[in-house]
């Protein structure tokens, strides 16, 4: 199989050159003209495709009348719990339209990805689904030539701006670039170790070193986690038995570059790990003003591990604050209002103590916080439908996934490769 689509076969498919061009191109948009660089325009930009993508697929129903898919009970659970959430909220117009600057996960975006999901179960083979993937896959050997650029000083050309001690590319934040690249780099690594995809082994090259020097705690966890499950299933798969030996060679070269990559750039690690370790000592300690304060308990880089906690325990205090948050949630992307009068003191002697904290870091908390155990409860559901019933090569990434979920949150260009997955499930028969 080549790796590389023809060209005659996007210009003969009008959705898949749109979906081609909107899954290659949404990672690069940013603008300097925005308030928020990255996320703003990413949205605008996927509102703009998805409406053009929306009216020539209603077009042709409309003038071509035939047979369109169901939505699967997972997404529409998904959808209505977010509804109800939505309708309740305790501020309607951030529920529907999103929070400044970023306005991602509003109810708008939910309905746009479903509506981004439905044109693609209708229009697209199997095949063309694993080729919208490859396009991904190649648009991040550019991300990480801009990522090279933020890094090394001999492409800092590429780039164009100040040399970062942690890459972002052109995703905007460390942890969203690595949640990004998580999902393909589990596609390269399951091509190359299960059906001996030579050039998934490049892919996966470049894309671990993407995620290396993001320097992204839940970024490595994820890659943690995929590689436990990629290894434990090479032993436990059947139909695999007789090429286990070539298996374990490839298996090695992954390791092998997974230690070179750390060992020639060990970067900011040493810091990094510095702080993992200052922040527990501050977790468990009773003493969190005094040791946030000493000298010598001092973080190289930042307290993410402390802000977390606290951000954790306030949030937990606002889900059990009163029966209505508990079942259906402030409103999506309401966090930021609500959380306020939650806000543990303890924050007040972190690194951002002068934040105001729109996120809680950890997706699963938030779903809860501000879609109460209704819209938690429906999102857990959404990945456990995925990951039953997607295609064996998009298992590892989902899970990575998942994984980075508990640290972070989607954004856009993650969303929408999160929601062509869920276009798997409808081809699964055919891959």
């Amino acid at each position: 199989m080549h790796f590389v689509p023809s060209i005659k076969r996007f210009l003969s498919k009008p959705y898949l050159l749109i979906y081609s061009f909107l899954i290659f191109v949404l990672p690069f948009v940013f603008s300097r003209e925005t308030a928020e660089l990255y996320e703003f325009p990413k949205i605008t930009f996927f509102y703009l495709i998805c409406t053009i993508t929306a009216a020539l697929f209603l077009s042709d129903v409309i003038l071509k009348p035939r047979k369109i898919s169901s939505v699967p009970p997972a997404i529409v659970l998904f959808l209505i719990s977010a509804g109800i959430s939505t309708l309740l909220s305790s501020h309607i117009y951030t529920s529907v339209f999103g929070y400044y600057s970023r306005f991602a996960d509003s109810f708008v975006f939910y309905i746009t990805l479903a509506i981004f999901y439905y044109v693609a179960v209708n229009v697209f083979s199997a095949e063309d689904l694993k080729t919208l993937f490859k396009v991904a896959q190649a648009g991040s050997v550019f991300l990480f030539m801009f990522a090279l650029g933020q890094y090394f000083k001999p492409f800092e050309f590429l780039w164009g701006g100040q040399l970062q001690d942690r890459v972002f590319s052109t995703l905007g934040q460390p942890n969203w670039y690595a949640q990004y690249i998580i999902i393909l780099l589990g596609i390269s690594l399951y091509e190359f170790i299960f059906r001996n995809g030579k050039i998934y082994f490049v892919l996966f090259v470049v894309q671990f070193f993407s995620l290396w020097l993001t320097f992204s705690m839940s970024g490595l966890a994820g890659f943690l986690v995929l590689l436990i499950f990629y290894f434990s299933r090479s032993f436990l798969d059947k139909e695999k038995a007789e090429e286990r030996s070539a298996m374990a060679f490839r298996f090695a070269a992954v390791a092998l570059v997974t230690l070179i990559i750390p060992i020639l750039f060990p970067g900011m690690f040493r810091e990094r790990l510095n702080d993992v370790l200052i922040d527990a000592k501050k977790i468990v300690s009773k003493y969190t003003v005094v040791r946030a304060q000493t000298e010598d308990q001092a973080n190289f880089v930042s307290d993410p591990g402390y802000i977390r906690s606290g951000l954790w325990k306030g949030t937990v205090d606002m889900i059990v604050s009163e029966p209505k948050v508990f079942l259906f949630g402030s409103g999506p992307e309401t966090f930021p209002y609500y959380f306020q009068k939650f806000r543990p003191a303890s924050l007040n002697y972190s690194s951002e103590w002068n934040y105001v904290f729109n996120k809680p870091h950890n997706y699963y908390l938030e779903m809860w916080a501000e879609q109460g155990l209704a819209g938690v409860f429906s999102y857990i559901f959404l990945l456990f439908f995925l990951f039953r019933c997607t295609d064996r090569r998009y298992k590892g990434g989902i899970l990575a996934f998942a994984v980075t979920n508990m640290f972070g949150w989607p954004t856009v260009a993650s969303s929408i490769l999160f929601w062509l997955l869920l276009v798997s499930t409808g081809r699964r028969g055919e891959l």
